[in-house]
């Protein structure tokens, strides 16, 4: 591709998600994580979708897959991305703090246009109720760390040890400091087996 040119007519996304785009360079596949808006092409049919747009950067093509439809029509809703050592992607999503879960499907290994089922860990009975955003993937010796926003609207994690089959709450990160609305800036996490 010499020229710039729109691989999703409809793709919005805020900073607070990552990976929100990964390269398979031996596949010659960028997978790019977005959610449709209702001001966009497709308006309300399409509105709150999560969309992955699978770009062949050899063959110059690109296809939209839909991770959950009408999901919730929020920037801060987009998937992160992670590809997995077994060949597999993983995208995990959140709504906007409406609901206390965070969800995720793993792809079809090497295709990320074929998702399995979608699963979700449910954060209430850490949250109280108070809902769940961001979604953030980390790896971190040889184990795969969800962040996200939830416990006090603090910095949070869930840990997997299946690159992302399964989820377990790991723990709440305390920040270093907290003013008004924003949970401030991370300071440390501590989990049973230690800081995060």
């Amino acid at each position: 591709m010499d020229v710039a040119r729109v691989i999703n007519d409809n793709g919005a996304w805020c900073w607070f998600q990552d990976e929100r785009a990964l390269v398979d360079p031996e596949r010659g596949l960028l997978v790019v994580g977005s959610i449709a808006a209702p001001e966009g092409p497709g308006g309300d049919e399409r509105a709150g979708n999560v969309e992955l747009t699978v770009v062949d950067l050899w063959g110059g093509t690109s296809e939209v897959v839909v991770l959950h439809e009408r999901f919730e029509a929020d920037d801060h809703d987009v998937p992160a991305l992670w590809r997995r050592r077994d060949g597999r992607w993983l995208a995990v999503y959140t709504k906007h703090k409406t609901d206390d879960l965070t969800r995720w499907r793993v792809s079809e290994p090497g295709d990320p246009r074929r998702w399995g089922p979608e699963q979700a860990f449910d954060w209430s009975e850490f949250t109280g109720g108070r809902g769940v955003t961001y979604s953030n993937l980390h790896e971190l010796d040889g184990r795969l760390y969800c962040f996200a926003r939830a416990v006090n609207d603090d910095p949070c994690a869930l840990v997997s040890d299946d690159e992302g089959d399964t989820w377990a709450y790991a723990a709440s990160c305390s920040p270093a400091r907290k003013s008004g609305t924003s949970t401030g800036t991370p300071g440390t996490c501590r989990s049973r087996r230690g800081l995060i």
